[in-house]
């Protein structure tokens, strides 16, 4: 009797977690916004932000001279093969050398429970963040 309540709730277990998967499905990714982000020495920063899902990477616009930026773009991802998305903030250079800056990376677990957005937000150096939401269905 144990044997069969315990294979039961394995298999009960098993098939939420298959439903709660993103692999295969189409994932919407906004990027909203950003606060506090910080550019070379006393500048404000050229801040864009890299979202990849699997072999997939899309790259927001650069925002010009602002800590505080607004980005609001809208990414969709098709048949993602990963339920990993890797969130890369960077702030670009436009000196000489032309070496943009990471300001910091983060990964999140893509889970596809429930109807709404999921939240994310990407701590990055010196205390800045970038809110990104996303939905995979």
């Amino acid at each position: 009797m144990k044997l069969a309540v315990f294979v039961s709730l394995l298999v009960v277990v098993t098939a939420q977690a298959v439903s709660a998967s993103c692999i295969g499905k189409t994932v919407d990714v906004w990027v909203a916004n950003g606060h506090g982000l910080t550019g070379d020495g006393l500048q404000d920063p050229d801040p864009y932000v890299l979202v990849s899902i699997g072999d997939e990477t899309q790259k927001t616009k650069v925002i010009h001279s602002n800590a505080n930026p607004g980005w609001w773009q809208k990414f969709q991802f098709y048949s993602v093969s990963s339920d990993m998305m890797k969130i890369d903030v960077w702030e670009a250079d436009s000196g000489l050398r032309g070496d943009d800056d990471n300001l910091g990376t983060c990964m999140e677990q893509l889970s596809s429970d429930g109807q709404g957005y999921h939240a994310v937000q990407c701590d990055v150096k010196d205390g800045g963040f970038v809110k990104v939401f996303y939905k995979c269905y």
